[in-house]
């Protein structure tokens, strides 16, 4: 009995300290066992469609650090889905992208193709529990018009170098 006691502790302590990216990156190999067992697929089968082993598949569903952004993609044709289904970002109405424009639409979705982290903070955004005051919505939208900004300032000069 101590030593389940012992250990349950030592486990929650453990998820304490986990950090935050890490327990996102975990929701999202959650996130692809559920869309696969969904379609009624095991990790052999999934593995056949991706070209990989059951052992990759089994080890991207349990990995504490998440998928690259290219194995993401792929994840996604092969359980028929987009990246958001994975990543768990969906609209409250459960339609991705729901009442946006589609070239904003798309702007997100590359952007969470490109860097899959980028979709996990971006989902923490959507479905934290407090909501955004007036403030912070003006920080917010003033914070990404800088980055963009700064962001296509660099691609447009990289552009022209070459």
């Amino acid at each position: 009995m101590y030593l389940c006691e012992k250990t349950i502790y030592s486990y929650r302590k453990y998820i304490i300290k986990m950090k935050e990216s890490d327990r996102m990156a975990q929701s999202i190999g959650l996130n692809i066992r559920a869309r696969r067992r969904a379609l009624g697929l095991n990790q052999e089968d999934l593995a056949g469609k991706l070209g990989l082993t059951q052992a990759n598949i089994s080890r991207i569903e349990a990995s504490p650090r998440g998928p690259s952004g290219e194995m993401l993609v792929a994840l996604a044709r092969a359980l028929d889905c987009d990246v958001h289904c994975l990543l768990g970002v969906e609209s409250a109405s459960g339609e991705p992208g729901q009442g946006i424009d589609e070239d904003v639409r798309t702007f997100v979705l590359n952007a969470m193709r490109a860097d899959p982290q980028f979709g996990m903070c971006l989902r923490d955004f959507v479905r934290d529990p407090v909501p955004l005051a007036e403030k912070d919505w003006k920080f917010l939208a003033s914070s990404l018009k800088l980055a963009l900004g700064y962001a296509g300032d660099a691609i447009r000069a990289g552009r022209q170098k070459g």
